[in-house]
């Protein structure tokens, strides 16, 4: 069950109304605002229009909702990241970071309150700990604490939980920075790629400097290139321009035909007007104040397999 669909039954089940009328309402009203919101946001508007509320109850993190702002859950850490210290109008702070999981999901937790953060800088809160977390404010993928919010040690016992992040399929007007999805489309523009210099140890970019490259991590290093490749992706619904590495790449032309003139031109051609399954995660891109795909993988589209589901449903 995706998140949209878990509002949908708590909607449901809170405000006494059969789905399909619920699903009406949510349809009414992304229609009114000329589809410029999602239907989870437009399902949101509709809970609070019910009276729905989720004030005091605690969720699953799977029916955590961006734009919810005293939300509940428990949650076991699987991973902490180091406490990162930064400088604010002239004035030090500190944030730290968590993944938390539950069976149905997992998630981003952004501490910003030096009391919360005292307590991973103290160890009480670790990899593996159980938390509970009070008024939690939400937004896509993660879920921030402020002075207002609780972080605690829960005696609540959790086995399994996901540990992978999930993804899911959306059409590119749905799509917000920090989600993790799957899209489909046509490749309409593909732009030549470009090369930069990395650090062989860590993969992070190196400076170039006068008696060579530098990684901040590694000190003077032998880089290594890697290349880039943007194109732009449309489903009919909207055109986003998407990011894919090396990696990603490879899988479609070998790295040392990019710089190949010919070979690039009939992987054009080929690449062009083809229609894609691609997954990624999605970001703002700060200079073009706009949101990009960084591409995990690529895959042509099987026309029998789109057939198949259609049949099912």
């Amino acid at each position: 069950m995706d998140n949209y669909e878990a509002l949908v039954e708590r909607i449901v089940i809170s405000a006494s109304l059969p789905k399909e009328e619920v699903e009406r309402k949510i349809e009414a009203r992304k229609a009114k605002l000329s589809g410029l919101i999602s239907r989870e946001g437009a399902a949101q508007i509709i809970a609070a229009e019910l009276g729905v509320t989720f004030d005091n109850v605690q969720l699953k993190i799977s029916e955590l909702m961006p734009g919810m702002r005293k939300a509940n859950f428990v949650g076991k850490v699987i991973n902490v990241f180091p406490v990162r210290e930064f400088e604010r109008n002239g004035r030090p702070g500190k944030v730290a970071n968590l993944i938390v999981a539950d069976a149905t999901g997992n998630l981003r937790v952004v501490l910003w309150d030096t009391n919360h953060i005292a307590l991973i800088e103290s160890g009480e809160i670790k990899q593996d700990s159980v938390i509970e977390i009070v008024n939690a404010s939400m937004r896509e993928g993660e879920a921030h604490l402020s002075g207002f919010s609780e972080i605690k040690l829960s005696t609540k016992e959790i086995g399994e939980v996901l540990t992978a992040r999930q993804t899911q399929e959306k059409v590119l007007t749905e799509l917000q920075a920090g989600q993790n999805v799957r899209v489909r489309g046509i490749v309409v523009q593909l732009f030549n790629p470009r090369f930069f210099n990395v650090c062989p140890e860590c993969g992070k970019k190196v400076v170039a400097e006068v008696d060579g490259s530098v990684c901040q991590e590694h000190g003077k290093v032998q880089p290594k290139e890697r290349a880039l490749m943007n194109f732009v992706l449309d489903d009919g619904t909207e055109n986003i321009r998407a990011v894919l590495f090396s990696e990603q790449i490879g899988k479609l032309i070998p790295e040392e035909d990019l710089k190949d003139l010919d070979k690039m031109n009939i992987f054009r051609e080929d690449f062009m007007g083809t229609e894609y399954w691609l997954s990624g995660s999605v970001r703002k891109n700060q200079l073009f104040n706009n949101i990009e795909i960084i591409g995990s993988d690529l895959e042509k589209v099987d026309p029998t397999q789109i057939i198949e589901t259609l049949e099912k449903k």
